[in-house]
């Protein structure tokens, strides 16, 4: 979290609903290893002392579910056990996480531009 907060201005997460995630079988080890829950807590409190940004995309955004190329919505796309996005509407062929981390970014990004343009 150290290196994050001294190299963005900016830090955009999921507001993820960890303690609904852990109860899930698949993803329960893996974000208890993580303890994603503590990583973020230290990003906040880390940007707030540092000056820096920091913009949390709501949980029910379908980070997911859309192209970020064409920004074609796909509800099969839920199901976590498909790995690989493909868009049946533009063909852009990608990991899902990248998608995901992709339209993540600029949502934050829009999110900041309006609180910005908000506060002018």
């Amino acid at each position: 979290t150290k290196e994050i907060t001294d190299e963005f201005d900016i830090i955009i997460t999921e507001n993820l609903k960890i303690k609904n995630m852990i109860e899930n079988g698949n993803l329960a080890k893996e974000l208890n290893d993580a303890s994603l829950n503590e990583i973020i807590r230290q990003l906040e409190y880390k940007c707030k002392w540092k000056g820096k940004k920091i913009i949390k995309i709501g949980a029910y955004y379908p980070s997911s579910q859309i192209c970020h190329n064409c920004g074609y919505k796909n509800p099969a796309l839920k199901d976590l056990n498909i790995r690989n996005y493909t868009c049946p509407n533009c063909g852009i062929k990608l990991d899902r996480d990248i998608n995901a981390a992709i339209n993540i970014k600029n949502e934050g990004l829009k999110m900041y531009k309006k609180q910005k343009n908000e506060m002018n």
